[in-house]
């Protein structure tokens, strides 16, 4: 290739690229016809993702937004393609051989078709969480529901993903063993996404909240928790006032503030946040884990007909969705 094909070559993939972030500009303004937020475009030389806030409740809107993407490239494909039928000689043909497709201009047009398909067919391929995984995802959830459908589609995607792997090994090819490695593992994580919030539905604080728990009172001094902290029993602490009543709590970030300024003399008092809710045993684990990530706690009580009866911290519903989402174990369950 001399001179001017790196130019050309240059050129296309700026060009290339402006089709992958059209592609994903697809899917998020799609999605936010359906009141789903996108919190960024992450482009990478294997492709782009769109990372959306949450997916949408019904499978159909699922679909349309998966199918958006592709469609893009659909349009922009069918936009070169008419261009070079209807007012070019050459047509969407290629001159030359893939080292010196670069050097003939007239191939710009035709390769930027060529590739516009191939994102197309690349991303219909059935391997979740790709878009034609998600295509297959929510048609499936329509007559399944969506965590058996995800399961399904991880499996395809999974499987399909060491078919990538096994094959770009074999061809020396690291970008396609790479990409089956990110389709193997990203399946894995949507799957385990899914059957988390599952989790989260259909269990209550009754389940995961323990019933012993070591209180700390106001004058006792921060020594008392930073040494709990480091046996790694606990993490975060119910504070109570001198008469035994409940007082606030002690995250584990103030415990490692107190840690760093030294203070380990002073008072748990000096440290502890006013701000928590009395929670009951029967609330659903969903509306706790909404209420961890948008108040920023770490722990809360839990009380019985006036009476405290144990804690739940996000330690321990951490490692209740861990164990009950996980992919293997489930697959093992059916």
């Amino acid at each position: 290739m001399d001179q001017t094909g790196i130019v050309h070559l240059c050129l296309f993939a700026v060009v290339l690229f402006c089709c992958v972030v059209l592609h994903e500009f697809g899917h998020a303004l799609t999605a936010r016809r359906y009141g789903v937020s996108t919190k960024d475009i992450i482009i990478s030389p294997i492709g782009g993702v769109a990372r959306l806030i949450s997916m949408p409740e019904k499978p159909v809107h699922e679909l349309i937004i998966a199918i958006a993407g592709p469609m893009v490239n659909l349009v922009i494909a069918t936009i070169l393609g008419t261009f070079l039928v209807l007012v070019t000689d050459q047509g969407v043909g290629l001159i030359g051989n893939q080292v010196t497709l670069f050097n003939h201009l007239s191939n710009f047009l035709p390769a930027l078709f060529w590739l516009n398909l191939f994102l197309i067919g690349f991303n219909l391929l059935p391997a979740f969480p790709m878009d034609g995984g998600r295509i297959f995802r929510s048609i499936l959830s329509m007559r399944i529901g969506k965590e058996k459908a995800t399961r399904i589609a991880a499996m395809m995607g999974q499987s399909i993903a060491i078919g990538f792997l096994v094959y770009g090994i074999y061809r020396a090819d690291f970008i396609l063993g790479f990409i089956g490695l990110f389709v193997f593992f990203s399946a894995a994580f949507e799957y385990r996404s899914v059957r988390a919030d599952t989790v989260l539905n259909s269990s209550t604080v009754e389940h995961v909240f323990r019933r012993t728990y070591t209180p700390i009172f106001i004058d006792d001094p921060m020594q008392k928790a930073i040494s709990l902290t480091q046996k790694g029993k606990e993490k975060d602490f119910i504070v109570l006032d001198q008469k035994g009543q409940m007082h606030g709590v002690l995250h584990e970030e103030f415990v490692k503030e107190a840690l760093k300024k030294n203070a380990a003399q002073e008072p748990v008092g000096s440290f502890t946040s006013p701000n928590y809710e009395k929670i009951g045993p029967h609330i659903n684990l969903k509306h706790i884990f909404q209420l961890f990530q948008r108040n920023g706690y770490s722990i809360v009580p839990v009380f019985s007909q006036g009476v405290m009866i144990g804690v739940i911290d996000r330690r321990i519903l951490n490692q209740f969705v861990r164990s009950k989402a996980s992919l293997w174990s489930t697959w093992k369950k059916h």
